[in-house]
């Protein structure tokens, strides 16, 4: 017995048909037959009976077949095990400020399990850079926040993020109280073009009908978190974080109305093929328990 002859029977097994897995498997019918004959003749069994519809597994069969799914399934991961010794390379995967919800140290964890060798170089940003970074060749993948509608990009919807309109604790009061025409007449605090909240907000805007000038513009959520505590502004930001400062009478979230975004994972789909693209997709995978 060999692995061929067990990758035949189980083509044949779920084809029912000699003439589908030759095909399939690049044999000839004759070298199809010969293979499945060499696995009855060499454990006395019988693994198929000729019906109108097919080859039909036997009883014998329908467990040999599970058998040898778990066989050949062992034999690949061997082999993919061995190879990933010998690979090494270099990685550029972009983040945007939120390693928690990033789940990095995990990531990061599970891609040096695949491949040891592997020089993984983190690179943050915001998500707008982070997406032309990979279409420039730059990056390798990266998490953002938002839509993406790229053909050349493979997108993968990891976790929902909700969002929340923050303004400072000493203004709960007006904030409890605030309709929408009030909430616009406060000083906003924008985040940059090509952060994916500035698209969020706008879109949310629209929705409402509002028309808001940016007092002033900032890039990290460290540097929102503040400047609304400072009594700037008001600004969008993530409700996890949110929480905490509303805990700590820092800020006060808007209760009126929330917005709920997308985390994703971004690829070069002509990328997709290379070992550590291919185990970065299958960790983020693994991850966040994303079926295929």
């Amino acid at each position: 017995m060999d692995l061929n002859q067990l990758k035949t029977f189980v083509t044949v097994a779920e084809t029912a048909s000699l003439t589908r897995a030759a095909s399939l498997l690049f044999l000839s019918q004759p070298a199809v037959s010969a293979h499945i004959k060499l696995l009855e003749t060499e454990f006395n069994v019988k693994l198929f009976r000729r019906t109108a519809r097919g080859m039909e597994l036997t009883a014998a069969g329908l467990v040999m077949r599970d058998e040898a799914r778990l066989a050949l399934e062992a034999a690949n991961n061997f082999v993919n095990k061995a190879r990933a010794f010998h690979i090494t390379g270099t990685c550029s995967l972009g983040t945007i400020s939120m390693p928690v919800i990033l789940n990095l140290p995990s990531v990061l964890a599970q891609l040096r399990q695949r491949y040891e060798n592997v020089s993984l170089t983190i690179r943050q940003n915001i998500s707008g850079y982070i997406t032309e970074g990979i279409l420039r060749g730059e990056l390798d993948a990266g998490f953002v926040i938002g839509e993406v509608n790229e053909p050349r990009l493979g997108v993968l919807p990891v976790s929902p993020v909700t969002l929340c309109i923050v303004g400072p604790w000493t203004w709960k009061t007006r904030l409890e109280q605030a309709g929408w025409e009030q909430l616009q007449m406060l000083p906003w605090i924008a985040t940059p073009e090509k952060c994916s909240f500035n698209a969020i907000t706008q879109a949310f805007f629209e929705k409402h009908n509002m028309k808001v000038e940016a007092a002033i513009v900032a890039d990290q959520e460290k540097m929102l978190s503040e400047l609304v505590a400072m009594e700037v502004g008001i600004t969008l930001m993530r409700e996890d974080i949110a929480l905490v400062l509303q805990d700590n009478e820092e800020v006060y979230i808007w209760p009126k109305e929330k917005i709920v975004s997308q985390l994703c994972f971004l690829w070069d789909r002509e990328k997709e093929d290379f070992p550590v693209v291919s185990a970065l997709i299958e960790t983020v995978k693994d991850i966040w328990q994303i079926p295929d």
